[in-house]
């Protein structure tokens, strides 16, 4: 049974007998799911869920790039959401609340199963002037010279790479949304890519995906 799978189970074990809200999501909006949410109500609770899964899915994928350990993050996510849910204080979208959530999960895996120590040597290399103390300073350095690579780079490719990174929307919504294919999406995202690695040298792939989820957004 899949990881999905048994979180449907968590949600239905902890399902009301008399509940019987509408099946679509869409007569919901984040914020009216999310205080029936903390006010206990499971089948709400199943449709944010349902909403939500997929893509926090494609994006923690992004990091981690494998699907088992993906699904654990985002399982993860979700039943933290339900137990903590009474004392919740959402200030945000739900939607960045979530996203956030679900990189903050990614960077702690990352962390565990990728050198740290690799991505201080890098860091080192690009500010070699930045004692240790200054580590903050030297991120934030780091983090807006990868603001200025974005900026340069052409109209629809930018436009394309922000709606990913920023948005967290899928190949299929970007390219629903600026009216092109999926396939110009990912090349667009690639070539993306190629102008970070080409300004921060040689580095691994995985590499380059934590630094965008750690420093970019």
């Amino acid at each position: 049974m899949s990881i999905r799978e048994n979180l449907g189970r968590f949600v239905r074990k902890e399902k009301n007998n008399g509940c019987c809200m509408k099946e679509s999501s869409g007569e919901y909006s984040d914020s009216q799911l999310l205080v029936l949410v903390q006010q206990g109500d499971k089948d709400a609770f199943t449709l944010l869920y349902n909403r939500y899964w997929d893509k926090l899915l494609v994006y923690v994928m992004r990091a981690v790039q494998v699907q088992s350990d993906a699904e654990d993050i985002v399982q993860e996510l979700f039943i933290s959401l339900w137990k903590r849910r009474e004392s919740l204080d959402i200030r945000s979208a739900l939607s960045t609340y979530l996203f956030n959530s679900a990189r903050y999960g990614a960077i702690r895996y990352i962390e565990k199963n990728i050198t740290r120590s690799n991505y201080l040597e890098f860091l080192s290399k690009t500010t070699p002037a930045a004692p240790a103390a200054d580590q903050a300073l030297a991120l934030k350095e780091v983090s807006a010279q990868m603001e200025e690579v974005v900026a340069g780079m052409p109209e629809r490719m930018q436009q394309v790479f922000r709606l990913s990174r920023e948005q967290h929307l899928s190949h299929r919504e970007i390219a629903a949304q600026l009216g092109i294919s999926e396939e110009t999406v990912k090349k667009q995202i690639y070539r993306a890519l190629q102008l970070l690695r080409a300004r921060f040298g040689d580095i691994p792939s995985a590499l380059l995906v934590y630094m965008t989820l750690y420093l970019f957004f």
